[in-house]
């Protein structure tokens, strides 16, 4: 049993590490979008239909634009 809290706590650090080494690792969406069209091109060079889209899969670096553009 303490092998398995000892796991989780840390599976728990290193996804913190990943998200402070700066990766683009995209999660998934559980919020609610709001829905209008203003892309933004992520760091993993998806096309977002709104920033809170991007933010809700936990892209927080991203910018203006789809990215074929």
């Amino acid at each position: 049993m303490k092998a398995l809290i000892a796991t989780a706590i840390l599976g728990v650090m290193l996804i913190s590490c990943d998200r402070d080494r700066g990766e683009c690792i995209e999660e998934p969406c559980n919020g609610a979008i709001p829905f209008y069209y203003q892309p933004v091109c992520g760091c993993n060079d998806v096309t977002y239909s709104n920033p809170e889209d991007a933010e809700c899969h936990g892209i927080y670096e991203y910018r203006e634009g789809a990215c074929d553009e």
